[in-house]
């Protein structure tokens, strides 16, 4: 069997068997093919892996290890033992894996991981604009405003096409315009020569209107459709309105232990599976994805601290409280700098607390 043919079969099985990537789109799932490794051991070969500042995922894919973290052996049988509870990576501290026959293990960051479920959420809550998610996002001006900013923009871009040799005069220019599809030229009029001339091309990605006139542009500038586009836009005032209020407030862990200790609810909005694995006690478990529709269970009266992993998942619900007229604060850094005991599951197979030794 080829290397090519194995990995589109251990890429298949992650897609559908393993948490959380089986609860990812296909298009982001897509994308994180790009973010974790696939690493190949043969039998009796040991690899060296370092966490990261958090507990990263590791899966086994096929085959049998033995994982030896912080004194203590973990036997993995099989991969199904890590399909729903995958083993996780101590913070900034070495492991080892010992690789019992011939097997594929997958490594994934969960900051990363957390990015890509958030923006999953996006994609799933606004509708149209889905489709294009990937242009959105890797452009300037949204790469500058924070995840919640974002979802709150999503919300509220509209969809409008152009024609071919259609002008935008500058006084029009009145909103964002981002071109999802076709091309357009930025025209300057040239008072000498007593007509517009060339200034730039503009195509997918691009933005014209204020942003444009806010990073400098002339304001006589004008644009003209090259060829039949397709753009998104957002009202100035939109945009005005989202950047200029307060959106997610977060907060310190010390000061949420205390705001906690005074009556604050803690909603947690990860998977089930990780709310299981661990959490911070007295946490209501909600998923993001189930938020929307359970938020008129929450008690309008109560203010809540909301925690995911490392926050993107938190920011995103936090405004989504706010949004609904609750008072609602993030957990800076999620559980992942949560400072105090977490609550976790009493199930840990295959563990053997003796000191490790080799012959």
């Amino acid at each position: 069997m080829t290397l090519s043919t194995k990995l589109q079969r251990v890429l298949f099985k992650l897609g559908n068997l393993y948490f959380p990537f089986n609860n990812l789109s296909p298009t982001r799932l897509q994308e994180i093919i790009n973010h974790i490794r696939l690493i190949e051991l043969q039998q009796h070969e040991i690899l060296q892996l370092r966490g990261s500042k958090s507990r990263d995922y590791l899966y086994l894919m096929e085959g049998e290890i033995d994982l030896v973290c912080e004194g203590t052996i973990r036997t993995i049988g099989s991969p199904e033992e890590t399909q729903h509870s995958p083993l996780l990576l101590p913070k900034l501290q070495s492991c080892s894996i010992i690789a019992k026959t011939d097997c594929i293990i997958s490594h994934a960051r969960r900051e990363i991981l957390d990015n890509i479920i958030a923006w999953d959420h996006i994609g799933c809550e606004t509708g149209d604009t889905v489709k294009y998610i990937d242009i959105i996002r890797n452009t300037l001006v949204f790469q500058r405003l924070p995840i919640a900013y974002i979802q709150n923009a999503f919300s509220r871009m509209k969809h409008r096409c152009f024609s071919k040799g259609e002008r935008i005069p500058s006084e029009q220019c009145n909103a964002y315009y981002l071109i999802l599809s076709g091309s357009a030229e930025v025209q300057a009029y040239d008072k000498q020569q007593q007509k517009f001339r060339h200034v730039t091309r503009l195509g997918v990605g691009d933005i014209f209107g204020d942003e444009a006139q806010v990073a400098g542009k002339r304001p006589d500038e004008n644009i003209v459709m090259l060829e039949d586009s397709e753009v998104l836009f957002l009202n100035r005032l939109d945009y005005q309105e989202i950047i200029s209020r307060p959106q997610v407030q977060t907060i310190q862990p010390q000061v949420a232990k205390t705001m906690l200790d005074n009556g604050y609810q803690l909603l947690d909005v990860r998977y089930p599976e990780e709310h299981i694995e661990s959490h911070i006690a007295g946490a209501r478990l909600i998923p993001l994805a189930k938020l929307s529709e359970k938020l008129n269970e929450l008690n309008k009266d109560r203010p809540y601290i909301v925690y995911c992993h490392s926050g993107p998942m938190s920011a995103i619900a936090s405004l989504i409280l706010k949004e609904y007229g609750l008072e609602a604060y993030t957990l800076e850094g999620g559980i992942r700098d949560w400072p105090y005991e977490v609550e976790t599951s009493s199930v840990a197979p295959n563990i053997v607390s003796t000191p490790v030794k080799f012959h």
